[in-house]
């Protein structure tokens, strides 16, 4: 049975997203370590999913100057393949939503563009890099989500 809740960096169960998060953006990815860890993960909202027990997937929702904004989305390889990934995607979208925002923005890793454009997130800007990572500015809005 998979699991999944919502914390904050002052809970007991955010070194969870701190594992994960290294292991995947880090420690696989290669993203600077200095820079992964930033001044949003203290009002953040955070998601773990648990695969049995386990916490395999994160995902942050803060909201920026320009508005609300989901990242940090990651599922920990022995993990991927499962839907995890959609799942956690959606559901910090829609807490978004659930909190008034009419667009939720994500800088998406250059790779994962055509997954986020199923979810129904639009290109909205040329490339960046983050902690050294291409990503691509991305945007979704209420009217066009639909809960799946």
């Amino acid at each position: 049975m998979n699991s999944i809740q919502f914390i904050k960096a002052q809970d007991d169960d955010f070194k969870f997203v701190r594992e994960i998060r290294i292991a995947v953006f880090t420690n696989e990815q290669g993203a600077d370590a200095a820079d992964e860890f930033d001044c949003f993960d203290d009002v953040a909202d955070f998601l773990l999913l648990y695969d049995k027990g386990k916490p395999v997937a994160t995902a942050r929702l803060v909201i920026t100057e320009k508005g609300y904004k989901i990242g940090r989305i990651a599922v920990l390889k022995e993990y991927r393949g499962n839907g995890y990934g959609a799942v956690i995607v959606r559901r910090v979208t829609e807490k978004a939503f659930n909190k008034g925002a009419e667009t939720v923005y994500v800088d998406a890793q250059s790779y994962a563009v055509p997954f986020y454009e199923k979810i129904g997130f639009r290109i909205i800007s040329e490339e960046i890099i983050d902690r050294g990572l291409p990503h691509i500015p991305m945007c979704i809005e209420r009217k066009n989500y639909y809960v799946r």
